[in-house]
């Protein structure tokens, strides 16, 4: 320490004591008061003063056991700059890219490039002229079994709905097939109107009647063709129409 004045022993020995009373329960070697010779000592008056009016709490770094070994400062942290804010990578694009030599794609842009409607009058074919009728059928069996189902409850209202579903996809395959037949479309649901339905079971019973009725008709028109993708499809629907007398049938068995 520099400039240390020393105490009396007397001093140093009260304030051992002052120390032990304030300190109880650390080590005498941790005090600042070493005992020595008369006349001697290594605490100025200063800091035993402090001691005894203070606490440790009160000692200054250089009243404390080793305060006097300097230790070298550490060297200044230098603060770096932050980091400019850097812009974020773009995305890999998402887009497949079209293989060399092909156009890129443009999406569904076939709406616009719908062949063309079929339009009054249409001579020829008589086959023809019985695919639109069939598809006409087919759209109308869909658009009543939408309105009965608005009469029913249940799984009675669930299954004429899914009885609509069935003769709006079967329409679709043969407005397909006429297409293929005559290269125009056949969609004709702005004529189709609002059915009329005086009574629920009797409604059920006339679909039944007209079921039958086009499943010979498929069957019969089946025999005019030797395309074997028309004869399974004519197959299919008087399949479906067999199918669907039955469930007719069923439902008029539940509520009978």
């Amino acid at each position: 320490m520099e400039d240390m004045i020393p105490c009396s022993l007397k001093d140093q020995e009260v304030f051992q004591r002052v120390w032990q009373r304030v300190m109880a329960g650390r080590s005498e070697d941790s005090s600042p008061i070493r005992p020595g010779p008369i006349g001697g000592g290594d605490v100025s008056c200063e800091c035993l003063k402090a001691l005894m009016d203070q606490g440790e709490e009160g000692l200054s770094p250089s009243c404390r056991p080793g305060g006097d070994d300097s230790q070298p400062d550490a060297p200044p942290v230098e603060q770096q700059p932050p980091a400019e804010d850097l812009p974020a990578p773009e995305p890999p694009s998402l887009t497949a890219q079209p293989p060399e030599g092909l156009p890129p794609q443009e999406g569904r842009g076939w709406d616009g490039d719908m062949p063309a409607l079929w339009e009054e009058p249409q001579g020829g074919d008589d086959r023809a002229a019985r695919l639109r009728r069939h598809v006409m059928d087919a759209l109308e069996g869909w658009q009543f079994y939408r309105y009965l189902a608005r009469r029913a409850r249940g799984t009675d209202a669930r299954t004429l709905n899914s009885l609509a579903g069935e003769l709006h996809k079967h329409a679709r395959k043969l407005s397909a097939a006429y297409f293929l037949l005559t290269g125009l479309r056949y969609w004709p649901t702005e004529l189709l109107g609002a059915p009329a339905i005086p009574s629920y079971w009797g409604a059920l019973r006339s679909r039944h009647q007209a079921e039958q009725r086009q499943e010979t008709a498929f069957r019969l028109a089946a025999d005019d063709w030797e395309d074997p993708d028309l004869l399974e499809l004519y197959g299919e629907l008087a399949d479906a129409c067999q199918q669907r007398c039955r469930r007719l049938r069923a439902l008029l068995e539940q509520g009978m």
